[in-house]
């Protein structure tokens, strides 16, 4: 999705609220006030709330696809790009922990089905994007064939999101990226052939 460059200073100026004091302090009203706007002119850029926070999550999917694209598409085995994958996205998230607030934040999105829906189709990108990884694997005799690939995607995605969960609720006071090698080793023992 292409934004305009006033429409990614609204993104990130809405970023940096809900890495504040989480979603509900973004409103039209602080999000105003952060940028020395006035109220109507937000409306100029975006419809409501419910569009901008689509676009935070669009924004950042965006940043993270073009990462986890380069990954896949490199000459690496399948493991290495598991561990690229992990790597890359605990290291964007350290740079960036208000990032976290808002993939955090699906469960208020869980009434709203154009939030929820865009949330449910980002974790469906990238389960996809690992299962072709896990069977590419699997065809070269990299990975273990004796669990499904759905199963050691769960496994992987669900590892990563409780590490990063444990890290946000410690207020990001851990080494995000020292914790994702340690996961990784872990994983690699369970997945490996």
């Amino acid at each position: 999705m292409d934004f305009s460059k006033r429409q990614i200073e609204i993104i990130e100026a809405s970023k940096d609220l809900i890495g504040l004091k989480g979603i509900q302090y973004l409103t039209i009203r602080n999000l105003a006030k952060k940028m020395s706007f006035t109220q109507p002119s937000l409306y100029r850029h975006f419809k409501d709330k419910t569009e901008i926070l689509k676009s935070v999550l669009l924004f950042y999917k965006d940043i993270l696809s073009k990462g986890l694209i380069t990954i896949i598409n490199s000459d690496q085995s399948s493991l290495v790009k598991i561990e690229s994958i992990i790597k890359f996205q605990f290291n964007h998230f350290q740079k960036n922990p208000a990032v976290i607030m808002v993939i955090f934040s699906e469960t208020s999105f869980q009434y709203n089905s154009i939030l929820s829906d865009v949330v449910a189709k980002i974790m469906k990108q990238k389960n996809k994007m690992l299962v072709g990884i896990i069977d590419d694997g699997k065809k070269k005799g990299e990975i273990r064939a004796d669990i499904s690939s759905e199963q050691l995607a769960t496994i992987i995605m669900g590892s990563m999101r409780l590490t990063v969960l444990k890290w946000k609720l410690t207020d990001f006071n851990s080494d995000l990226t020292n914790e994702g090698k340690v996961l990784w080793n872990t994983i690699e023992k369970l997945i490996k052939k």
